[in-house]
């Protein structure tokens, strides 16, 4: 039996409060409409008066003629017809705003297919791409310094506070020499010396597992107990792994109460990062920040205290140790990497890695915590192979859960240059969103797209295909190119280990009471918190 929790919820109250900020927002949208068609008009004028007084009218209508030629011959992307300035973004406030976002452009890609266009508010239309083969065109054409979106209410925090950040913020050569850096120690060589680190996180992690379960024998009799703070804990796990590997063994051995009370401090900082900033999504940050709404203050209080208490760990460690730690900052120290920089590549691998990471692999335990023979299979491959990354079960299964929830539903590029892709043109500085949930689930790239089937990646004896997909590059979780995830190695040993040690330990089973289903709050997450029942395996 499970030792159980109570949850009591007020459906009413939770719609009424929805309702009142979603009519708040329509209104404060509509206002932000009207001062941009006033700009908008106002800059017609201008432009109409300089072509008026511009020379060399022959020069600019050939120029037109021969693009309206050039464009006669390729095929024109769907266009997805809105308001003014607003574009459609009211058919996606409708259908669950940002939230919902991967769902209405899956059901957009139903309606206009592999590519379309549409304006969803703002200035600028997106591109959205769903075929294997447009994104892989895409990358092609990223350039040799991808330029990719970032949050609204981040760059804003950056500009106020004239803040230098990390990797995922740089670009230009300052993103391409650091991007180098972090590229030969992170992705290439041997790496068993990250694989240490990630199994003695995890260990612990199952550890406590086991304690927990004793402590719920001894207290109640019940053999198996409830986690319903899986989130959380697989949230620590996750930047004490990047810790780990950023500090090498110092990070265990010199860890000290201050010390850990810090780390922890940090992980529930970052933690509130996430959880601030997804608010952000579903309201105009420059609005929040000019009236100091609670959404920004809680946001700007929570960077500020994640990007001071991230630089003192750093300082708290190097204050532990008589020689540089061995692991990542040790190396980086050996490439004469100055220790500000250091800092700022450290906070933001542990903000990335707190979120992304974490739900993976709550996703991940989900989808196990559903098929009682998976997890046994799992358990039997253990017993032929030694290495984790030698379990092609446990590498489907994670294949498979950033196939059907990728963390970042969409990525994004803007193109340097004019492009044709496929049969389409598309301009300079365009910005073109890989729409991976759409991909992931579409039958032309997997059959039966909605089974859970990590043998579909088990290749073909005789031709090396995979068994059952049509286009592996339909799933591109960590993106591909010259700006494809740097954690990614670290982020596959992390779930790959966590699954192979849960199925060693335990039996796992998915408690919650109502179906569960994704949403975004900058990542893809559950729309519930993931309560799991967890069982000791009797061998």
């Amino acid at each position: 039996m499970l030792s159980s929790s109570t949850h009591k919820y007020r459906p009413g109250t939770l719609l009424m409060s929805k309702l009142g900020n979603f009519l708040k927002y329509l209104w404060l949208k509509i206002l932000l409409a009207l001062t941009e068609i006033r700009k908008y008009h106002s800059y017609g004028n201008k432009l109409v008066k300089f072509n008026v007084n511009a020379p060399n009218h022959q020069q600019q209508n050939h120029n037109q003629k021969k693009q309206l030629q050039h464009s006669n011959t390729l095929k024109k992307i769907p266009e997805v017809k809105g308001l003014p300035v607003v574009g459609t973004l009211f058919h996606l406030l409708a259908a669950g705003a940002a939230p919902k976002l991967h769902i209405y452009i899956d059901k957009r890609h139903r309606q206009y297919g592999d590519i379309f266009r549409e304006r969803l508010g703002g200035t600028q239309d997106a591109i959205f791409v769903s075929s294997a083969h447009l994104m892989r065109s895409v990358f092609q054409h990223e350039g040799s310094y991808p330029r990719h979106p970032l949050p609204d209410a981040w760059i804003l925090y950056n500009q106020e506070h004239n803040c230098q950040r990390g990797l995922f913020f740089m670009e230009g050569e300052e993103w391409f020499h650091n991007r180098r850096l972090l590229s030969r120690v992170l992705l290439s060589g041997n790496l068993n010396w990250m694989d240490w680190h990630v199994r003695q996180c995890t260990n612990k992690l199952i550890a406590k597992w086991k304690e927990d379960l004793l402590k719920v024998k001894e207290s109640s009799g019940y053999e198996c107990m409830l986690i319903d703070n899986v989130e959380q804990q697989l949230y620590r796990w996750s930047i004490d792994v990047v810790i780990s590997v950023m500090f090498g063994t110092t990070a265990s051995e010199k860890e000290n109460a201050d010390l850990h009370s810090a780390v922890t401090d940090f992980s529930q900082i970052v933690h509130k990062i996430f959880e601030s900033s997804s608010k952000l999504m579903n309201f105009p940050p420059k609005i929040a920040k000019k009236y100091r709404m609670k959404i920004w203050t809680d946001f700007e209080d929570s960077v500020q205290r994640a990007l001071s208490q991230g630089c003192r760990i750093i300082d708290m460690y190097l204050q532990l140790c008589s020689e540089y730690p061995d692991g990542l900052y040790g190396k980086l120290k050996e490439s004469d990497t100055p220790l500000d920089m250091i800092k700022r590549l450290f906070v933001d691998l542990v903000i990335a890695a707190g979120d992304t990471t974490a739900f993976s692999s709550a996703w991940a335990l989900y989808l196990l915590s559903k098929d009682n023979k998976l997890q046994h299979k799992i358990h039997e491959e253990q017993l032929d192979h030694s290495n984790v990354h030698d379990m092609p079960l446990v590498r489907g299964l994670v294949k498979e859960t950033l196939r059907l929830y990728p963390v970042a539903p969409f990525i994004g590029r803007y193109l340097p240059e004019d492009a044709k892709i496929d049969k389409y043109f598309i301009k300079k500085d365009s910005l073109v969103l890989l729409s991976l949930y759409t991909a992931g689930r579409d039958p032309k790239h997997f059959p039966d797209p909605l089974e859970v089937m990590p043998e579909r990646w088990l290749r073909d004896e005789h031709t090396g295909d995979y068994k059952g997909v049509y286009k592996p590059h339909a799933s591109l979780p960590f993106a591909i190119g010259n700006r494809s995830c740097i954690g990614r190695k670290l982020a596959l040993s992390q779930m790959q280990y966590l699954i192979a040690e849960i199925t060693k330990n335990f039996k796992l089973s998915c408690e919650n009471t109502t179906p569960i289903e994704s949403i975004l709050r900058l990542v893809t997450v559950p729309n519930q918190p993931l309560i799991l029942g967890l069982c000791p395996r009797i061998t």
